[in-house]
């Protein structure tokens, strides 16, 4: 796997985490550099949400190192659950306020909340799920935030809420250089954001790649006949006329060595693929 960057933001070291007797994360090294957007995806249960929350110190672990470049202040590392717990009693405007007293924020920009059409005299509890994802970034936003975590969320978000997360975070990108880490089940959605996939079975990493790599390694055969052996079939889907076969890798020249035509797929494809990998190993 690809994980070494040049002066990383983030390193992760030998990291291990057991809930129980329950190992679920098993000897974890990667780094991640400022500035990159990372996808985290996997089945459930592999252990990514438990990652995010190991580095953001929600979770301690059981050993290993998580280390952050040394300029990089923890009140510029923001992170947003999947439970998106926050003030519930308080109304926006109270939560604006400690959020922006705890964090030393003198001027909190409102923009992204006006779009939303909500009153600041809401409760919190009241926000509907979008709504409150987008509060909660809108918190995030005014830390000017260096690191991002973002945990299985832009999937519970409608449609238009959704573009305006991703635009927001775009936005982040380009103006803060933030490092964004991500996991989500929405892939299809994702596609112009990540830079790098990184996929988990079982409290480990199978696969780290740039996109663009991946999606020169990855192709579908769509075809009514058997493929041999002789063809590195990540998963297959079949069906009583056709049958779908993803190899991995894929390289150049296996076109010629047969008849079939490799065709290329998006990357929420590549990453179904995997996990139907995933699942169909366990089968056999």
């Amino acid at each position: 796997m690809n994980n070494t960057t040049d002066n990383p933001i983030l390193s992760i070291n030998d990291l291990c985490f057991q809930a129980g007797k329950k190992k679920i994360l098993d000897h974890i090294d990667i780094r991640f550099k400022r500035g990159e957007t990372v996808l985290i995806a996997g089945i459930n249960g592999a252990g990514k949400s438990s990652l995010l929350r190991c580095i953001a110190g929600v979770y301690l672990p059981d050993s290993g190192n998580i280390t952050f470049d040394k300029n990089v202040s923890k009140k510029k590392i923001g992170f947003i659950s999947d439970k998106m717990s926050l003030f519930e009693n308080y109304t926006l405007e109270e939560g604006i306020r400690f959020h922006c007293r705890v964090y030393g924020i003198e001027n909190f920009d409102d923009s992204l909340l006006k779009r939303l059409n909500i009153k600041m005299t809401q409760k919190i509890k009241d926000l509907s799920n979008g709504e409150r994802a987008i509060y909660h970034l809108s918190l995030l936003i005014s830390q000017k935030p260096e690191i991002l975590l973002i945990d299985e969320i832009i999937h519970i978000i409608d449609p238009y809420l959704r573009e305006l997360f991703l635009e927001s975070l775009i936005e982040l990108i380009e103006e803060y250089n933030t490092t964004i880490i991500m996991i989500n089940h929405t892939f299809s959605e994702m596609g112009r954001l990540p830079e790098r996939v990184m996929i988990m079975e079982t409290g480990s990493f199978i696969l780290d790649e740039k996109v663009e790599a991946l999606t020169d390694k990855v192709k579908k055969i769509v075809t009514d006949k058997e493929l041999d052996g002789s063809f590195p079939v990540l998963f297959e889907k079949r069906s009583p006329v056709y049958n779908e076969y993803y190899i991995y890798p894929y390289k150049k020249g296996m076109e010629s060595k047969s008849n079939f035509e490799f065709q290329d797929i998006e990357l929420s494809e590549i990453i179904k693929s995997f996990i139907g990998g995933y699942y169909a190993k366990k089968r056999n």
